[in-house]
């Protein structure tokens, strides 16, 4: 059958209703089929947003301490929306001790925690500004989602120590209002 033949018979009044049946067919499977191609991207990208959503995301930072305003602490952040179990931190270089002095022999500071609920933020160590003043550390921290699991998420980044400090600008935490309040007392005591 050749493309003339073919078209005379599509334009031939009783078989034009055929033909368009058949066209309408044709578009109305191509557009299932897109249809169908779309809605399963978009229940692979739901399924893995709603996977994403209900993991922990654990960070290790210096923050400014609320006991000190030259004072930083290394904390440990779960911001993801589940327990983390198993948390490992490591920073290279090792933060000094509380007197300032690092052991000569370590390579690095590392912490282990068992858990960590989500929203929970936990100080593990303070250590003076001017001891790491401009120092830039590699921060490592792994967890995983179940006690004892074996598939670990982890997360490598630098971190300097001008990122988390503020150096007094802090607003006044508990510690600064006790201190402030037993002033007033010993003044009004004085009186």
């Amino acid at each position: 059958m050749n493309f003339e033949h073919a078209l005379n018979w599509i334009l031939t009044p009783e078989n034009a209703l055929s033909a368009a049946q058949v066209f309408a067919a044709l578009v109305t499977a191509a557009a299932t089929y897109a249809l169908w191609r779309v809605t399963r991207v978009l229940a692979i990208e739901t399924s893995e947003l709603a996977n994403m959503t209900s993991k922990p995301f654990v960070v290790g930072t210096l923050e400014s301490s609320g006991a000190s305003p030259s004072a930083l602490n290394l904390v440990l952040r779960n911001t993801g929306n589940a327990a983390a179990f198993d948390i490992q931190l490591k920073l290279t270089p090792p933060l000094p001790d509380h007197h300032g002095n690092v052991d000569p022999d370590s390579t690095e500071t590392t912490k282990e925690i068992s858990l960590l609920p989500p929203g929970q933020v936990l100080p593990l160590t303070g250590v003076m500004g001017r001891e790491i003043h401009g120092v830039v550390y590699d921060v490592t921290v792994s967890w995983t989602k179940e006690p004892g699991g074996a598939n670990r998420d982890s997360l490598d980044y630098k971190v300097s120590t001008k990122e988390g400090f503020s150096g007094g600008w802090n607003a006044k935490n508990m510690h600064h209002v006790a201190t402030e309040l037993q002033k007033i007392r010993e003044n009004m005591r004085g009186q």
